[in-house]
């Protein structure tokens, strides 16, 4: 079926409210700023702002081969980190979560449908020419006709209109998420299907020095509009193996899974590990008898016809497994090592909730569970049979499908193996990959399947359940989620000041999130895992200063802080 974990953005079909409901995630929509502080050796004393050291080069080591880096079509993980130093959006996420201008000095809307984002002035490209109004709408009508990254932002976009210092943007329904959605990189007009285009960023993509095989070299950007950098030039290195790339010893190191975890801590650097925008979930097969078409792609599409299993698993049955999974176990077990069960995921612009502490697995509740479904046991790791199974012929028996290809799936699907036999539940697991897994996946045959789910970048459900969904594969009823946010993303409170706008559909928008996620731990109890640990490597040499935090959403603190010593 193939879930695509290298694309960042999957038409937002994840959000913030899917987070909460699989993984029993706090209720509040917004949370307080955390900074986590870098682990870089304290080689020497952090000069005094007057005195910080200026020049040098930084270098990047960058998966890929560094024939394009244009962030509206690029689907590298590397480069869409990376894109702060070259692109800046129009709006990024602030204090709380909440929109700021970046690009954008401010937007207003009567109804959720008409919009105007005013841009800001005296902002110029790398080849010196002044952002406008038409790079905006450029940019957007690019997003428009790409399968990009950021595609899905745009895509209840009807009409952008350029106006002398603003965009006029017309919606083809309400939606009071809109401001959380212009986060993408804005570029300059007649290149937004350059290889190279220009950006506004601290460091010029205009006088990129692509001579050298395996690398380019950008200059900074005198007339950035922060004020320029400390640092002279930039250069990326690219790399199409991970162990290469671990030991090219350049300044900055972006390593996920094994890699990550191989090399981290072994090189030299300072290292700070964060988790992935991915979440494992453990889902429960629930059947429907219907038959379902799914869209993989825009040429693919697989039918399922209805299952040889006639029944769902129980709703008793689901939350079982959801009491006995020990969460916390199963982060240790996987490649993260060092996983958190809070503060994730980190990726510029993510809105996500703050995850509590995981509650300890109750076994007398798994008890009262399986007994209600007719279970009886003589305690311990004895195995569970049903009270008219006298012979007990037929023990409980749990069964897993989980994809090969996947690593990380595995550990988590023997984690939750080895707790469901510490009780007495006897488990089978059936490991496929390609075709096969798909042809298991849609069969039906299988309890619990492990499925590694895409975060979104705002709190939109619209089609998190819908028909071709990598969650909807046993065709759960979902017009509910849809009809409940679209109804509350169209309450946008208007008001001339964009910030408190912002603030009262925050606050409003989390209550229909709390009602649409109690009712999916009910009807659909899904376990999220975040168990997937990217690290960011620095050398020793770099530095910055003391005010620029390394926030949780963001890889990078504030670039225009940062030092060679």
């Amino acid at each position: 079926m193939g879930l695509k974990t290298v694309r960042i953005i999957i038409a937002l079909i994840l959000t913030a409210a899917l987070l909460a409901a699989v993984s029993g995630c706090r209720n509040e929509y917004t949370y307080e700023r955390n900074t986590i502080a870098p682990e870089i050796p304290d080689v020497t004393a952090a000069p005094t702002p007057e005195a910080v050291p200026s020049g040098g080069t930084l270098s990047v080591a960058v998966s890929g081969s560094g024939d394009s880096i244009n962030p509206l079509s690029s689907f590298s993980e590397d480069l869409l980190n990376i894109r702060q130093f070259f692109f800046e959006p129009l709006i990024a996420l602030g204090e709380s979560m909440m929109p700021e201008p970046v690009l954008a000095s401010g937007w207003t809307s009567r109804d959720a449908v008409s919009w105007t984002v005013t841009i800001r002035d005296g902002v110029r490209f790398h080849d010196g020419t002044l952002l406008t109004s038409d790079d905006v709408k450029a940019t957007i009508d690019a997003l428009k006709k790409t399968d990009g990254p950021f595609s899905a932002c745009v895509s209840n976009i009807k009409s952008a209109e350029a106006k002398v210092n603003s965009v006029e943007i017309i919606l083809s329904k309400a939606d009071g998420l809109l401001p959380w959605k212009l986060f993408f990189p804005i570029l300059k007009a007649g290149e937004t299907g350059s290889a190279y285009p220009s950006g506004t960023g601290p460091f010029s993509v205009s006088g990129a020095d692509r001579s050298v095989s395996g690398s380019v070299r950008f200059g900074r950007f005198e007339q950035y509009r922060d004020g320029r950098t400390n640092i002279d030039a930039l250069e990326l290195r690219f790399f199409r193996d991970a162990s290469k790339k671990a030991v090219s010893g350049c300044d900055i190191v972006l390593l996920e899974g094994d890699a990550a975890i191989k090399y981290g801590s072994q090189l030299g650097y300072g290292v700070r590990r964060f988790e992935d925008n991915s979440l494992i979930c453990i889902v429960p097969y629930m059947y429907t008898g219907e038959k379902i078409t799914y869209e993989i792609d825009a040429k693919n599409k697989i039918e399922q016809l209805p299952t040889k299993r006639a029944e769902a698993l129980s709703i008793n049955m689901r939350k079982a497994l959801s009491e006995i999974v020990d969460r916390d176990r199963a982060i240790e077990r996987t490649v993260s090592g060092w996983g958190k069960p809070y503060d994730m995921p980190v990726f510029d612009n993510c809105i996500f909730r703050k995850n509590s502490e995981f509650s300890t697995p109750s076994i007398s509740a798994v008890e009262k569970l399986l007994e209600a479904e007719g279970y009886k046991h003589e305690g311990g790791n004895t195995n569970w049979f049903k009270a008219d199974d006298v012979e007990k012929k037929k023990p409980l028996t749990v069964n897993f499908l989980v994809s090969s290809d996947d690593v990380e799936l595995i550990h988590a699907c023997d984690s939750a193996v080895s707790k469901l036999k510490s009780i007495g539940i006897k488990t089978t697991v059936r490991v496929a990959s390609g075709g096969e897994y798909t042809a298991l996946l849609l069969s039906g045959e299988f309890d619990y399947t492990f499925l590694r789910l895409n975060m979104g970048f705002a709190p939109d459900m619209d089609g998190a359940f819908a028909k071709g969904s990598i969650f909807n594969y046993n065709g759960y009823d979902s017009s509910w989620i849809t009809e409940r946010l679209s109804k509350a993303a169209g309450r946008w409170p208007g008001g001339a000041d964009a910030a408190e706008a912002c603030a009262q559909f925050a606050s409003e928008y989390s209550v229909e999130l709390d009602a649409v996620y109690a009712r999916l731990q009910r009807e659909i109890p899904f376990i999220g895992l975040y168990v997937r640990t990217n690290c960011l490597l620095f050398s020793e040499r770099l530095h910055w200063g003391d005010s620029a935090g390394v926030e949780s959403w963001n890889l990078f603190p504030d670039i225009g802080s940062w030092y060679l010593v």
